[in-house]
Order: C-alpha cells, then structure tokens, then sequence
C-alpha cells in the first residue's frame, strides 16, 4: 500500500488515462464480433481517427474540467454546461439517450433541466439502463479521494444527469467507489466494499450479477453490454481473468476487454479506467500514451495535466 503522494498521484492519472488509451483501443473494434485470442488487439481507424477516444472519455473530461472549476457536491451546474458545449460541437459520436436529454435542455442547460429530462426519459423508456454514465466514472472519483462520504452521493447524482435509472446509478456508485478504492489501496476489492454498503435487497441483485460474471467463461458471454449490467460484468469479467499480481495486468485486462465484441469501446473505458487505477500511469504502455488523442484537442499529457489539477486539493 502506497500513501505517499507520488503513488496516489501515478494511480489517479492512471483511472484518467486509462479510461481514454482503453475507449480510443477499443474504438476500432466497436459493434463487430468478439474478437478471437489469437488476434492482436491493436489500434484502428474507422469512424474515428487512429488513437482517438470517443464520446466516453470526452463525456469524462467533461465531468473533470467541470470538477476543476466548482464543487460537484454542491452543483452539477458546471457539469451541465461543460456537456452541452461537448454536444454543440457536433461530436463523432453520442449516445441516443445522452443526445436526447442533451437536446431537451436547450442552449442554457442546468443541472436541473438535465435531471427533469432525464427523469422523464426514463419514464417514457423501457430502457433506460444503458452503460452511457458507467463510462465516465473516473472523473467523478478523482475529486473525492479524501472524501468517501460525498462521494456515493455525487456519483449518483452525475448518472442521474443522464441516466437516472437505478441499476445505472448503482453501476456508477459502486464503479467510482472501487476507482477510488483502487487508488488508494492498489487492490479490487472496492467493487464487493462498494455493493456491501447498498440496501439488502440492492447487495443480492449486485452479488448474483458479481456471481454470474465470475462463473462466465469468456467476457463475451455478455453480448448486450450496450446495458449497463452486462458493460460492468463484461468489464469486471475482462479484470478477473486476467488478473495478475504485476503491472502487465493493464494491458491483459485492456486488450481482453476489447476482445468483447459490440460496444468495446465503452467495455474497454470501464475496465481501463478501474485497471488504470489499480496500476497507475506508469502501467500504460508509452505507445498507446504517444497516440491518443481526442476531443477538445487534448493528447495524455493534456489529460496528466488534468488529473492532477482535480486531485490537488487533497493535499491542501
């Protein structure tokens, strides 16, 4: 266990980097078939340029440079608005239920238009469980290193923006509770602490889904991880079984993600961005930090920069 700043620090940079070197990976492989082992993952253009990260990581940075400029504890408002001018610059790609709620707000948007709009997505949609804020986790953590108590509550609050279903603000709850965790005591065992402190009923629903993951043969198995369920167990599943006691961990964990099939990308972010944060940046290969790349022009230097700016205060 590491409390020195320097390792916290590798760590948090590593759930931030982690997150977007996996989705800007994953992004070349996105809705085609799971990908077979004896294949080498490796990046690839398609709808988005060679290295470059999609609408997960940008979704992400949103949230980090809001939490740069205000307490997410205290509003959502620069979360709002830092989503909205993402979606005004006519992004590559969007989620149909984030482009929705998005649309709904207008040119000013709130916090609280975002969660009226959201709320009645949800009543009007039988689905509306989708893994869109699963996939962003890693800024929402980040600030709150130092503080669990708040943390729970601000990570379902920024699901709720967009995705106020209860099992997708669970995933989200119990995803950036493990990231933190993952920080600070270099383990995984943050995924199960995090379930251990829903209500009764909620810890049975998440540990038969843990269960079911863990009895699976192959990520793949969880062919519709456009849901948020099937994305965290696919990503969970990615982490297990490749699981080792070394830093190589990331890229095993990373590359069996990808292998999913259908949406890889965001598969990928999520475990990229847990496995970051269990291995730190030092862990993440310096070709995949040399060629990534994405929306707002930033590169992983960009985005070190970023990590640290959020994580600072704690050392005040």
């Amino acid at each position: 266990m590491n409390f020195q700043k320097e390792g916290i620090q590798d760590r948090a940079r590593g759930a931030i980097l982690g997150t977007a070197v996996a989705d800007a990976l994953g992004a070349g492989y996105e809705f085609k078939p799971p990908l077979a082992k004896d294949i080498p993952v490796v990046f690839k253009s398609g709808a988005f340029d060679l290295g470059e990260w999609t609408d997960d990581t940008a979704m992400m940075i949103c949230i980090a440079k809001a939490a740069s400029r205000s307490d997410l504890s205290q509003s959502l408002d620069a979360v709002a608005e830092e989503f909205y001018s993402w979606y005004a610059s006519h992004p590559k790609d969007i989620g149909i239920q984030t482009r929705s709620i998005l649309a709904d707000v207008s040119k000013n948007p709130t916090a609280k238009k975002m969660l009226v709009a959201s709320i009645e997505f949800v009543a009007e949609n039988e689905r509306a469980a989708g893994n869109g804020s699963l996939m962003r986790t890693a800024a929402v953590a980040l600030p709150y290193l130092s503080n669990p108590e708040l943390l729970g509550q601000v990570a379902d609050a920024v699901s709720s923006l967009t995705h106020y279903d209860l099992t997708a603000r669970e995933a989200c709850t119990i995803w950036t509770k493990a990231i933190r965790h993952a920080i600070l005591f270099e383990n995984f065992d943050g995924v199960q602490l995090a379930i251990n402190e829903l209500p009764a009923f909620r810890q049975t629903y998440w540990n038969n889904l843990l269960d079911e993951a863990e009895a699976s043969a192959e990520p793949s198995e969880f062919t519709k991880n456009g849901w948020v369920v099937h994305a965290l167990q696919a990503a969970y599943k990615a982490i297990t079984m490749t699981a080792t006691n070394t830093p190589e961990h990331f890229v095993l964990g990373v590359e069996a993600a990808v292998r999913v099939g259908n949406d890889t990308d965001t598969v990928a972010a999520i475990a990229g961005a847990l496995l970051g944060a269990r291995w730190g940046y030092s862990a993440i290969p310096a070709s995949w930090l040399e060629i990534v790349h994405g929306w707002p022009g930033l590169n992983a230097a960009d985005l070190v920069d970023l990590a640290d700016e959020i994580t600072e205060p704690i050392w005040g």
